[in-house]
């Protein structure tokens, strides 16, 4: 008789840290999950917030760039270097007043083109402007 309630005793116990050790793996499984998915999203914004942000500077490099074809019909093109960031313009003349000018960013991680075409007689004339 006292062996059937020590044997009763020690399945509770075998239960119970069983359930102890369960119960654990399924919370440490959770938080890694939710870990590994707050990483990921963390990532995404920053990636996201890098893109729009090479974005708006090689559009500022194209804005310098129709400024300066503006006053000078023979610009062919520079490098513009701002914040540690470069860009490339250059500038193809179609005859005819008609320009195509392309600046890409040399950034490796984030590379952005934008292609502008203007016509150029007695003042400029934006034709198109897409990102490529």
């Amino acid at each position: 008789m006292l062996f059937v309630i020590y044997n009763k005793r020690m399945q509770r116990g075998y239960l119970a840290i069983s359930s102890i050790l369960i119960i654990s793996a399924v919370v440490l499984a959770i938080t890694i999950s939710v870990s590994y998915l707050s990483i990921g999203e963390g990532q995404s914004s920053l990636a996201l917030y890098k893109g729009e942000n090479t974005l708006s500077f090689i559009e500022g490099c194209m804005e310098d760039a129709l400024l300066k074809i503006r006053s000078n019909p023979l610009y062919n093109g520079t490098t513009i270097m701002h914040n540690g960031e470069t860009c490339t313009i250059t500038v193809v003349n179609g005859g005819g007043g008609n320009y195509t000018l392309t600046a890409t960013t040399t950034d490796t991680s984030y590379i952005r083109t934008v292609q502008v075409v203007v016509n150029r007689d007695y003042s400029i004339t934006m034709t198109s402007w897409k990102e490529q």
